[in-house]
């Protein structure tokens, strides 16, 4: 039985929806899917606290979604193993400003610098391995918009599937399950 990391995205947490279909998809995997706070931990400790759950569980295969997805991105610097990718931040900066400005927040500029530190400091450097990122996008993301540059920054990447009607929230989820098994199916023979 491998393990299997979900990364959730902000303001969700780890027994989301798309962490419940993944264990429903692969029931004989174990689905590790830890709960972040966004709002109050620094990118660093997610980081940290990810890099101690890969290291502790060692995954055959990360996925993450929306600021999940920025993580599972940033957890390449580390890990050699397939990582999927749902809608993932790419912008986290201005990401993060709309975010903060939206809901008034009094400490934007603080906030702001610890990601735009961990930012340039981790995923600015970010080399992954040829063809280990596999990205899932809406062609309609109605929050991060045009998936382009994302993938621009990320040339050498595997697989991408696009889904139209399904918006940021990626409601196709449920088609993923293909293209997982097919990901899981290659660790196993490595």
């Amino acid at each position: 039985m491998a393990n299997l990391l979900y990364i959730h995205g902000y303001g969700s947490t780890g027994n989301a929806v798309k962490a419940q279909k993944l264990q429903a998809m692969f029931p004989q995997h174990q689905v590790l899917a830890p709960t972040f706070d966004y709002d109050r931990l620094a990118p660093q400790e997610v980081f940290r606290q990810l890099q101690d759950t890969i290291l502790s569980h060692r995954p055959a295969l990360i996925l993450g979604s929306s600021m999940g997805g920025y993580y599972a991105l940033c957890c390449t610097q580390f890990y050699r193993g397939t990582v999927w990718c749902v809608n993932p931040v790419h912008d986290i900066v201005g990401t993060i400003r709309r975010h903060l400005a939206a809901s008034a927040e009094n400490n934007i500029s603080a906030v702001v610098s610890l990601y735009e530190d961990f930012d340039q400091s981790v995923f600015r450097q970010l080399h992954p391995i040829d063809g280990q990122l596999h990205f899932a996008l809406s062609t309609d993301d109605e929050l991060l918009g045009d998936h382009l540059p994302l993938l621009s920054l990320f040339p050498n990447h595997g697989s991408v599937v696009w889904k139209d009607h399904c918006g940021h929230l990626f409601l196709r989820f449920d088609e993923l399950k293909g293209a997982l098994a097919q990901s899981l199916s290659d660790c196993d023979r490595q």
